[in-house]
């Protein structure tokens, strides 16, 4: 049975919501993950950018676990014909403690 892209892209994304959260510092309760289709063409790989604005001066940078993770997405993509110039994957803590992620992708016109 083939999976529709959404099936294929929930595991990745649990994937890489629990990836970021592990590469982010412990007192950073959110973070978002922007990534850009290489100018090359979708499928060429990723730019990676790991960010909180409350802590601009630091420094965090895309483990091997986020690295294999956006690379299945892009290849689920491809896969799908499903694509996309740049994704924002954000991750963040809700009161109780619980991280919870959104994905928002941006594709060309």
């Amino acid at each position: 049975m083939v999976q529709s892209l959404q099936e294929e892209q929930s595991p990745i994304f649990e994937r890489l919501a629990y990836a970021l959260v592990e590469a982010t510092p412990e007192w950073w309760s959110s973070a978002e993950l922007e990534l850009v289709a290489s100018p090359d063409g979708f499928g060429d790989g990723l730019d990676h950018s790991i960010s909180n604005s409350d802590y601009p001066r630091d420094l965090v940078m895309a483990t091997d676990e986020i690295i294999e993770a956006t690379r299945a997405l892009e290849l689920a993509s491809v896969r799908h014909g499903d694509a996309w110039s740049r994704c924002l994957f954000k991750i963040g803590q809700d009161p109780s403690g619980h991280w919870r992620f959104s994905v928002a992708f941006e594709r060309d016109a």
